[in-house]
């Protein structure tokens, strides 16, 4: 019997801590309907954003594709005002960990910068 509580318990904890408290705020709402801002190109580079789990882990792939000039950190989405990577973390902020991809398309399509986002 006292087994069966404590996984109950733990089935409980692991249920409820999955919870992104985040969708739920009426800011992050008010942000489903903002159009999208189309960058222009600076010196025949393009830019791409790409968010994930990890920004870090995505900056060192894409640092190593042959045609990317530039890979910046940062967060996308969200309401708090300069975000910490601690506070991200939380997952109230609502931000996800982003990357911006500066590239020459004359030597890496967009496409296949895609395909570098799901293949890793």
């Amino acid at each position: 019997m006292e087994k069966l509580k404590i996984s109950l318990l733990l089935y409980a904890l692991v249920f409820t801590s999955c919870k992104n408290e985040a969708q739920n705020k009426t800011e992050q709402a008010a942000l489903k309907n903002v159009q999208p801002v189309e960058v222009p190109l600076e010196n025949g580079l393009a830019k791409a954003y790409f968010a994930s789990g990890c920004f870090w882990c995505a900056e060192a792939v894409y640092e190593s594709v042959i045609g990317v000039k530039e890979v910046v950190s940062g967060y996308s989405g969200g309401t708090t005002k300069n975000p910490t990577y601690e506070s991200s973390s939380t997952g109230n902020t609502g931000h996800a960990e982003s990357i911006e991809v500066i590239y020459d398309p004359e030597k890496v399509s967009f496409s296949e910068l895609l395909d570098v986002y799901f293949n890793s």
